[in-house]
């Protein structure tokens, strides 16, 4: 177990050898979640700016105004700018995400008062970072990267509920 900015490491299924690599890979994923999820934080909060700037003009919520299209355009934007040089093809095929919401999606991660993440890897060729959100429905992701090009990019995103075996695939990070 090691700690990587106040985030808690914990291998599981991880011979040895292959432990040093979770310091090459853990700390950018993070870095790359984080910096997501301070994106949806920031769309959110304008968002709701502008909703309060069309109720404050009378204008029906269910209207869209030019500048929330602007807003969708800026996100998706920012985003793929954001994901595509840590992402293989098989990931950014799905396009930007499609949402943002308040709490963002990893807020649990970084406002947790004990985040950790899980480190697996048991070949050169795939680790899986898991992550879980005990505070809201028990759900966790799982992060698989693989090596492309000689940085770890990510390959695949899962997520499961509570104690489920099954993962469910996510389109985007």
């Amino acid at each position: 177990m090691e700690q990587t900015e106040n985030i808690r490491l914990i291998f599981q299924d991880t011979p040895e050898k292959f432990q040093a690599m979770a310091a090459e890979i853990v700390p950018p994923l993070l870095a790359l979640l984080k910096q997501r999820n301070e994106l949806e934080r920031e769309i959110c909060a304008r968002s709701l700016k502008l909703r309060e700037e069309k109720a404050a003009s009378g204008i029906s919520p269910y209207q869209s105004a030019p500048a929330e299209e602007s807003l969708w355009e800026d996100y998706r934007r920012r985003y793929l700018e954001l994901v595509t040089p840590c992402c293989t093809e098989k990931l950014l095929k799905w396009g930007p995400a499609g949402s943002y919401g308040k709490p963002a999606k990893y807020d649990y991660l970084f406002g947790s008062p004990e985040p950790a993440v899980y480190f697996t890897m048991k070949s050169a060729k795939k680790a899986v970072v898991s992550t879980r959100n005990p505070v809201s429905y028990d759900y966790r992701y799982r992060f698989t990267l693989r090596p492309f090009e000689g940085e770890w990019r990510v390959d695949g995103v899962e997520c499961a509920f509570g104690d489920q075996e099954e993962w469910s695939a996510e389109h985007t990070l």
